[in-house]
């Protein structure tokens, strides 16, 4: 009877949690009620950088920013990933202020998923990079103010670590609080389909971008959800 009863609490709780993430999903009637900031505002924007071709087109897409109106920046990227760390340092030195340490900062992360690395590995990968995200990016900012969320905009454009930020970040809508608008840009690259990563996050982002009309298109003929900006990098 305990075991049946834990169950059906399990059950419940699972059920009412698919309700909560089922009604805050991110649709067109929301967007239009957000508010609109003023010219002169400040955003918070944490980019992150994904390495390889995903680092180098990251570059193109932030190199259009205008810091001193996204600020602070927070960079986040793998471990070990220098080629990203030297792009944090020609982004900072060519339009920020390398010297002051206050407008941006860098996150490292344990890579979820290598390339070509076994199920039960990416597993426990995996669980180790969401741990890790879960207490720098929702548990550590909301012991230090609860009423402001790790940041005001999150930018991605893949891979697989992105979908653990997106989770994440989720915590606070499902909580009700203040949170993190989330944008994905889809990669150059994908010209006729989406990424895996595109594919799991669209549902959950605040605005989805492709830069192929091709790549976002449904059985139907239609894009959706997804908006095509051309190219962007």
């Amino acid at each position: 009877m305990v075991v049946l009863a834990g169950l059906t609490a399990l059950v419940g709780i699972a059920i009412l949690l698919v309700v909560r993430i089922y009604h805050i999903l991110p649709n067109e009637k929301r967007q239009k009620q957000a508010r609109k900031r003023l010219p002169n505002e400040t955003c918070s924007i944490a980019i992150f950088l994904g390495s390889g071709g995903h680092t180098s087109e990251m570059k193109s897409l932030v190199d259009t920013l205008p810091f001193d109106r996204y600020q602070p920046r927070k960079y986040i990227y793998c471990h070990n990933d220098e080629i990203s760390l030297r792009v944090i340092s020609s982004l900072e030195s060519q339009k920020g202020d390398l010297t002051n340490e206050s407008t941006y900062s860098i996150l490292p992360l344990p890579r979820a998923r290598k390339v070509a690395e076994p199920f039960l590995s990416t597993l426990i990968s995996a669980t180790k990079t969401l741990m890790i995200s879960f207490w720098y990016i929702f548990f550590k900012p909301f012991l230090s103010n609860p009423q402001k969320p790790f940041t005001d905009v999150l930018l991605i454009n893949g891979p697989g670590t992105c979908v653990i930020l997106v989770l994440i970040s989720y915590i606070r809508r499902i909580l009700g609080l203040e949170y993190t608008k989330i944008i994905y840009v889809e990669s150059f690259a994908r010209v006729k389909s989406l990424s895996l990563s595109g594919k799991l996050v669209k549902p959950f982002v605040d605005k989805f971008l492709i830069q192929w009309p091709e790549a976002g298109m449904n059985r139907q003929g239609q894009i959706g959800k997804a908006e095509c900006k051309g190219w962007l990098v």
